[in-house]
């Protein structure tokens, strides 16, 4: 049986500012094609009428499926894919140049994975994306890669899509703020086996994940969250990141050990 659902972008401000600094002005929210295709493709996947078996995260050995169906019928639409190859379905959706062969000679692949996005953001000189170094300057539609450096063929790091930068934000935990660098909560699109947070922990509530449905209840695939990324605030560049406004200590990843990189479709 189908539990209930609805998309959740999250509308709470940020709890405790960042003290004596001012926030930054929030973005305007543009309407780049990929993005409202995510959006789009999310928001069905979210109505009580799709099965849950029609989003998941999946298996490295299964056919990748992204299928923007009919909008009179939510059963229609499925997402069947992981982190990097939902994003890059979304692309060959929104943009002409995004093809297999425009993949292959820029990657190295016709669907790249995580860890191929991060190192050509990093490298940057690749048509169609453009660098995007400081946190603060992320807007609606940027793509945001982290490389785990684990070795692994198949589940490489992660990457996600921006829908805005909530503003900064400083953690109740002293454990989870850094002298010199100030934290971002970044609402973003993704695909993931594990959604951002726990909730009701914290300040869950502000930042939520739209596949989480209560404390008990929670399912994969495309989705809304939040994620937060520290920046320098000397250069305003990534520095760290952790998965989701309640993740303990633990799971904050310095860029030294997991490299991040943004970059903006153009």
């Amino acid at each position: 049986m189908d539990l209930p659902r609805r998309s959740r972008s999250g509308v709470a401000t940020a709890p405790r500012p960042v003290a004596d600094e001012p926030h930054p002005a929030r973005p305007p929210r543009t309407a780049t094609p990929h993005l409202l295709e995510a959006e789009n493709l999310v928001g069905h996947l979210s109505l009580p009428t799709c099965p849950l078996a029609n989003n998941v995260y999946k298996d490295p050995s299964q056919r990748n499926v992204v299928r923007w169906g009919d909008p009179a019928d939510a059963s229609t639409w499925v997402n069947r894919s992981q982190c990097a190859s939902f994003q890059t379905a979304v692309l060959r959706r929104s943009h002409r140049w995004a093809t297999q062969r425009f993949f292959t000679a820029h990657f190295g692949v016709a669907s790249p994975f995580a860890r191929d996005y991060r190192e050509v953001f990093a490298r940057g000189g690749v048509p169609h994306f453009e660098r995007v170094r400081r946190v603060a300057d992320l807007r609606p539609g940027d793509l945001v890669a982290i490389d785990y450096r684990n070795d692994q063929d198949t589940n490489t790091g992660h990457i996600v899509m921006v829908r805005e930068v909530r503003g900064a934000y400083e953690a109740p935990s002293p454990r989870l703020n850094f002298p010199g660098e100030t934290q971002y909560a970044v609402e973003i699109v993704d695909c993931t086996s594990e959604p951002h947070g726990q909730y009701g922990v914290g300040h869950y509530a502000a930042f939520p994940d739209s596949r989480i449905f209560n404390a008990e209840n929670q399912t994969e695939g495309a989705g809304f969250g939040h994620m937060m990324f520290y920046a320098s605030d000397r250069t305003g560049e990534f520095t760290r990141y952790r998965w989701s406004v309640n993740a303990a200590s633990s799971g904050v990843y310095p860029v030294a050990e997991r490299p991040v990189a943004a970059a903006r479709v153009v």
